[in-house]
């Protein structure tokens, strides 16, 4: 079936085009996914799903300026399909004439076809079922594994065709105690692999094992933190909203517009990046414009470039890099530091593990400054050892402390994060991150 996706997205775009008239331009964006769904219960299979679903998005361009755009979901039966979408043509043809113009319609006129099939990397997700039920076989775990293939389409009627596919997994899992307590993790990737699989399961193991000693009581102040790659993530997610938004950084809505005017700074060792190399979301924009593979938005601690989308670029008269309209992210990349990973309670010797953090929300968006909550699995450390869970404490802390003069340095290893959202189709968001070791991390009730 999936071998049939690209030729029929040629097939339905061949048809469209011929469809249109002299003044008209047609943008067609093709997405379409497989994906198995496994909900796990006390470590066992308890609801198996699959779906396969294809969405064209038509964006008609008519009278220079007008534009509408429309979102179907398709049949993926040939006769049935083309009279849906002629329909919906016919549709787009008749209402465009009474909208406004857009003053900020770009679209990309050179033809830049490209094509990236993933053909040979299919996963086996039953073999990776059984791997998952054999390793957990002694644990009360609760989890859930979503996989398969994501393909993405572009053309316009211009000439340009893109084709992109992704076969990848996300499973994750939160592993219980009888006494109801909890430690969660993630693990996401395009090819499996057990060394990394089995280092996340006896990491977890191990706070497994204290998370029902006694509670330690942490009281309001500054503490030294061990902040994992899930609990950055969350940070760099808040960071994402628009702090590297070069629209953003221009009205002042930027958490890190200060830094982008050069007032601030972070550490040396911060060099974060929009990186695409890893083949999990597509190089081109929906508009047919292609991404660069990477763009340096932090160096040795500078802010370096912004992401740039067209429509700003049109608005502001500079060039664009193809960043999505809301310029943010889609594949950020923090590189790791010289901390081995093994010795991260070590390196902390005395302080607090952040496993996880949430409800998240800027309570100083200016100076960037974030607040947020613990989640699942944070530790006191003593001596390089974990000595049992901490009482839910909230933060308040800026990423100009985060990243930059409190930072004690990055763990050598990163950690690949899939966004594991699924509402209306898997997400293809990605983050790769070291750990943080972070000191006078503020803790404030």
């Amino acid at each position: 079936w999936w071998n049939l996706m690209r030729d029929y997205f040629k097939k339905l775009s061949e048809i469209l085009f011929n469809r249109l008239e002299s003044n008209e331009i047609l943008i067609l964006n093709f997405e379409a996914e497989q994906t198995d769904f496994i909900r796990f219960n006390h470590s066992k299979i308890r609801q198996a799903g699959n779906v396969k679903q294809v969405t064209l998005s038509l964006n008609l361009v008519k009278f220079k300026n007008k534009t509408l755009t429309s979102i179907i979901r398709l049949n993926v039966d040939l006769e049935k399909d083309t009279k849906l979408l002629e329909r919906t043509l016919n549709f787009l043809r008749r209402e465009i004439p009474e909208l406004h113009g857009d003053p900020y319609l770009i679209y990309e006129r050179n033809i830049n076809s490209t094509e990236n099939n993933e053909n040979e990397n299919k996963l086996d997700s039953k073999e990776i079922t059984e791997n998952i039920i054999t390793s957990f076989s002694s644990t009360d775990m609760v989890g859930i594994l979503s996989s398969g293939l994501i393909t993405k389409g572009f053309a316009n009627s211009l000439g340009q065709f893109n084709w992109h596919e992704n076969h990848s997994f996300n499973f994750d899992w939160s592993m219980y105690t009888e006494s109801g307590k909890a430690i969660k993790q993630n693990y996401s990737d395009q090819r499996w692999n057990q060394d990394t699989f089995k280092k996340l399961l006896i990491e977890c193991r191990q706070k497994l094992e204290v998370i029902d000693n006694k509670e330690e009581l942490i009281k309001p102040g500054d503490y030294k933190v061990y902040l994992s790659p899930s609990a950055l993530n969350e940070i760099i997610e808040m960071l994402s909203w628009g702090g590297f938004s070069y629209k953003a950084n221009k009205i002042g809505t930027s958490p890190l517009h200060l830094m982008s005017k050069g007032e601030r700074r972070f550490n040396d060792m911060v060099n974060i990046s929009e990186n695409l190399s890893t083949g999990i979301s597509p190089r081109f924009h929906k508009d047919g414009f292609i991404k660069p593979e990477k763009t340096d938005l932090v160096v040795n601690g500078d802010y370096n470039k912004s992401l740039i989308s067209p429509r700003s670029a049109l608005e502001y008269s500079v060039n664009h890099n193809a960043a999505e309209y809301y310029e943010s992210p889609v594949s950020i990349e923090l590189k790791p530091g010289t901390i081995k990973h093994d010795d991260v309670l070590n390196s902390l010797k005395d302080g607090i593990y952040l496993s996880n953090l949430w409800y998240l929300n800027f309570s100083d968006r200016n100076n960037g400054r974030i607040t947020g909550l613990t989640r699942f699995g944070c530790f006191k450390i003593k001596g390089g050892e974990y000595q049992g869970p901490i009482n839910t404490m909230r933060f308040d802390e800026t990423v100009y402390n985060i990243f930059g003069s409190k930072l004690l340095g990055l763990t050598d290893t990163q950690q690949l994060l899939m966004d594991s959202s699924t509402y209306e189709e898997r997400s293809t968001y990605s983050a790769t991150l070291p750990g943080a070791l972070v000191d006078e991390f503020k803790m404030t009730l």
